[in-house]
Parts: structure tokens; sequence; C-alpha cells
């Protein structure tokens, strides 16, 4: 790991204008506002928003950060235990399939979210996701 850093997502909204999913990300470095794809990538933004409605993703960190590559999170949060900070893996729900042909294509451009799976492995996904770079 190269630093940890912060993150809490504190928000996710139905935007009335595009009718799409909008996920708010308030960080120590500032905020994003991320679209989602609700009909080109179901399962995967249902995944999103069941981790979000959970409380799973709440006060997580960024545990990868590779400049030029990616910026991952969603494996591990922070939890206060007897006044000590901990870090906790996120607790899983099951792995989804990857959509990878369902709808748009989407390639791992700039900017854009993904979900991370275990190498190898299409349909691995569960809690991790991540901005490429």
């Amino acid at each position: 790991m190269k630093g940890l850093l912060p993150v809490l997502l504190l928000s996710l909204v139905a935007s009335p204008i595009s009718a799409a999913t909008l996920a708010t990300f308030r960080t120590s470095v500032g905020t994003m506002q991320v679209e989602f794809y609700d009909e080109d990538k179901p399962v995967t933004v249902s995944n999103f928003i069941a981790y979000v409605t959970s409380g799973r993703f709440d006060d997580q960190i960024i545990h990868r950060w590779e400049p030029g590559f990616v910026i991952q999170g969603g494996g591990y949060r922070v939890e206060t235990s007897g006044g000590q900070l901990e870090l906790r893996p996120v607790e899983r729900f099951g792995t989804i399939t990857n959509e990878y042909s369902v709808g748009r294509p989407f390639s791992n451009t700039y900017g854009t979210i993904s979900m991370a799976r275990v190498a190898w492995q299409t349909n691995s996904a569960t809690s991790e996701w991540f901005f490429n770079l």
C-alpha cells in the first residue's frame, strides 16, 4: 500500500434529469459525483447500491492508489473499537456477473468506475471498485 486515504461515501440519489444513479464521494481531498449506467449495467449498479444502503461503504478507505492506473476502494473501512481506529474488511455480499457484454460496452478509460475482480476470474466482483486513471 502506498498510503491510506480516508474516504466516506455519504449519499446515493437518483437524478431526476437523466434517471441515472448518482453517488457522491466525500473524501479528505474533495467531493466527487459519479453517474452510473443503470440501464447498461443493472447488476453492477444494484450491487454498488446494496453496499451503500447497507452502510458497508461508510468510513471506507482508498487502499490502492497507482498513479496512471487506478484508485481503488471498497475493500476496507475504518472502525473505532475501544477508542482505537482499526482497519476492517468490508463485509461482502456474493459475487456478481461480469456485465461487459450487457448494454453498451465501456472500456476502462480515464475517469470511469469499475468493479474489481479476482485475476482471471470473470464473475468474481464483490465490494471493491476502482476509478480508472
